[in-house]
C-alpha cells in the first residue's frame, strides 16, 4: 500500500533541502524514500520556474514591440548614409532619405541619436540649409572666390566686401566672413614671411611634366575636384600612380581640407608596397601646402613637387582623369540621394582600374598593366636565381 505523507512532512523535507542538507541525510532522518524526496524537489523547482517566468499579455505585447523596434533600428543603421556621430546637417538629410523609404520618424531619430524636436526645428524653420541667408551666401560664393584668388589670396573679408560693393553688390563684411570661413579662404598676410622662409622648396616643380616613369610607386599625382548635389559641394580627392595610370586612392568629403588630402594619401600609402623613393605631385592648393600635410609627407620620406600657378598642364594627368570621370559618370546620372552619389563614384573608380583600357599603357587596364610589370619582375628574379645556381654547379 502506497504510504501517504502529510504536508508538514513535505514542507520539512524541502526546508532541509533548501538549507543545504543532502538527500541521503534527509532520508535517514525522516525514513521517507529517496524517490519521494526527489519528486518533491522536482515539483518545487518546476513551480518556482513557472512563477518566475509568469508574464501577462500586456508585458508580452510590450516586449514584442521593443523587439520589432530594435530590428527596425538595426535596418535603419545599415541603410543610413551617415552615423549617429555625424553632424546634425548630415543626420537631417539622412532622415529625409529614410522617411522616403517608409520608416517612422520617431524610430529614425532614435537610431541616429537625434531628438525629434531638433529635426522638426530644422525642417519647419528652414534651418537645414535652405534659409534665405544660406541661399544668399551660395549665390555670392563664386564672386567671393574669384575676388579672393584675383588678389592672390591677400584680401580678407573687409577688402573682399569693399571690392564687391564697388562692383555693385550690396553686402556686409559679416556675410563675406562667413563665406570665406566656410570655404577655408583666409588671407595669407599673417604668416607669409614665415611661410616664405620655411617653404621655399615646396613650390619647386620637380616632375616638370615628365609623366613617363619606369616603375609603380615612383610618382603619384593628385588633385581635388568637386560635384554639386542638392546644393551641397562634395569634394573628391584622387591619387594616381603614373606608371599604370592607376587610381591608388580616393576620398569624398563635404570639405576641401587638409584632412581630406591627408586621409587620401594615408589610404594610398598603407595599401601600396613602397620600396623606393616616391615623388608626390600636386598643385599649390592650401590643403597640399599646409604645414600638417607637408610634415606628414616629410615623416614618410616622400618628396613633394608642385605645379606652377596657372599651369594646369603641369598636372595634366589628373586634369584629364577628372574630365573623363565627369563626362563618363557624374554628368550622365540623376542621383536620388547623397549615398547614391557616393556609390556611383566608388563604382567608377573600380571600373576605371579593372575594366577601362588606357591609351597611354597600350590600351591595357591599369590593374593589368601593373600585374604584367610585377610578373615580369618576378620572372627576371627567378632567372637570376637560376643563373646563380647554375654558376655554382659549374664551378
Amino acid at each position: 500500500m502506497k504510504q501517504k505523507h502529510s504536508q508538514e512532512q513535505k514542507d520539512y523535507v524541502l526546508k532541509c533541502y533548501l538549507s543545504g542538507e543532502s538527500v541521503s541525510s534527509i532520508q535517514k532522518n525522516t525514513n521517507i524514500p529517496r524517490s519521494t524526496i526527489y519528486r518533491w524537489i522536482k515539483d518545487y523547482n518546476c513551480k518556482r520556474q513557472n512563477k518566475d517566468h509568469l508574464i501577462n499579455l500586456k508585458d508580452y505585447n510590450d516586449l514584442t514591440r521593443k523587439y520589432e523596434r530594435s530590428l527596425t533600428i538595426i535596418k535603419i543603421l545599415q541603410s543610413s548614409p551617415c552615423l549617429a556621430t555625424d553632424s546634425i546637417d548630415e543626420k537631417y538629410f539622412a532622415i529625409e532619405d529614410l522617411l522616403l523609404k517608409g520608416y517612422n520618424v520617431n524610430v529614425i531619430c532614435a537610431a541616429l541619436c537625434m531628438s525629434k524636436g531638433t529635426y522638426y526645428n530644422r525642417k519647419l524653420r528652414g534651418k537645414h540649409g535652405n534659409t534665405k541667408d544660406k541661399l544668399r551666401r551660395d549665390e555670392l560664393m563664386p564672386v567671393v572666390e574669384k575676388i579672393y584668388h584675383e588678389s592672390n589670396q591677400i584680401y580678407g573679408p573687409g577688402k573682399v566686401a569693399a571690392v564687391m560693393n564697388d562692383r555693385g553688390y550690396s553686402v556686409g563684411v559679416s556675410t563675406i566672413s562667413k563665406i570665406m570661413h566656410e570655404n577655408g579662404w583666409f588671407s595669407i598676410r599673417g604668416g607669409s614671411k614665415a611661410l616664405y622662409e620655411m617653404n621655399q622648396k615646396r613650390k619647386e616643380n620637380i616632375l616638370n611634366q615628365q609623366f613617363t616613369v619606369t616603375r609603380p610607386n615612383e610618382v603619384w599625382v593628385s588633385d581635388v575636384t568637386y560635384y554639386t548635389y542638392n546644393r551641397i559641394r562634395y569634394y573628391i580627392c584622387v591619387i594616381i600612380d603614373l606608371f599604370a595610370r592607376k587610381v591608388v586612392a580616393w576620398k569624398i568629403s563635404k570639405k576641401n581640407s587638409t584632412q581630406l588630402t591627408k586621409n587620401t594619401f594615408m589610404q594610398a600609402y598603407t595599401s601600396r608596397e613602397i620600396t623606393g623613393d616616391l615623388l608626390f605631385h600636386s598643385d599649390q592648393g592650401g590643403n597640399f601646402v599646409s604645414k600638417t600635410f607637408m610634415n606628414y609627407l616629410k615623416e614618410l620620406n616622400v618628396e613633394q613637387s608642385f605645379s606652377k600657378p596657372g599651369r594646369p598642364y603641369d598636372n595634366s594627368v589628373c586634369e584629364s582623369f577628372f574630365s573623363n570621370f565627369k563626362q563618363e559618370e557624374l554628368y550622365r546620372h540623376e542621383y536620388k540621394t547623397a549615398e547614391d552619389l557616393k556609390r556611383s563614384i566608388n563604382k567608377y573608380m573600380v571600373f576605371y582600374n579593372n575594366e577601362r583600357p588606357h591609351s597611354v599603357i597600350r590600351y591595357q587596364t591599369p590593374n593589368k598593366a601593373e600585374v604584367k610589370y610585377y610578373d615580369k619582375l618576378r620572372l627576371l628574379e627567378k632567372e637570376k636565381l637560376d643563373a646563380g645556381g647554375s654558376n655554382v654547379k659549374n664551378y
